[in-house]
């Protein structure tokens, strides 16, 4: 099974990656799995242009730059892991540019995938589950949520999604669950 992994924080290590790390380790317990990550701070990507090139030329975008490689592996893959802390109740700006680039791929090319969203988040808002949860019936996604707050009201402190073990087992065995769907 091929695996993309789209990680939108600007921090690297940290509770949005050691959420996917535990979803990709219950993947890989039914086998090993070719897994490419895309840290999505690293790369050059150009917000969406909106000139709609991408209609009349399916699957491609005007704009030449990383994204390019994320069309290629997106194209070829069972799985599609959306990575993400929540700011300001969304997906980080990193990602969401990655999301608009996707209009490229919206006229053929999001069709029955599978869909595995990852949030961490200090204060809870719907619109960025909501936002896959509305496209998921339209595009045929096989959508999986899996939130996580790592904040802790009544102490008023962070929480190091390393504190978290029932969160961290919730995504080994999403990754699992993942495993046995994609067979």
């Amino acid at each position: 099974m091929k695996v993309t992994v789209l990680h939108g924080s600007p921090r690297r290590g940290k509770n949005s990656d050691t959420l996917t790390d535990c979803v990709i380790e219950g993947l890989n317990k039914s086998g090993s799995h070719i897994i490419e990550h895309f840290y999505i701070n690293d790369l050059e990507i150009s917000p969406c242009q909106g000139c709609l090139s991408c209609k009349d030329y399916p699957n491609e975008c005007n704009v030449k730059d990383d994204m390019q490689a994320i069309y290629r592996a997106y194209r070829d893959s069972n799985l599609i892991i959306w990575a993400s802390p929540m700011y300001w109740g969304y997906i980080t700006a990193q990602l969401k540019l990655v999301q608009d680039r996707m209009e490229a791929l919206a006229w053929s090319g999001f069709e029955n995938k599978t869909f595995a969203v990852l949030f961490t988040y200090r204060h809870h808002y719907q619109s960025a589950a909501n936002m896959f949860k509305r496209i998921a019936p339209h595009f045929k996604i096989d959508l999986h949520i899996l939130e996580c707050r790592t904040y802790d009201p009544e102490t008023k402190r962070d929480v190091p999604i390393y504190e978290l073990p029932e969160k961290l087992d919730e995504a080994y065995r999403l990754g699992v669950k993942l495993s046995k769907i994609l067979k």
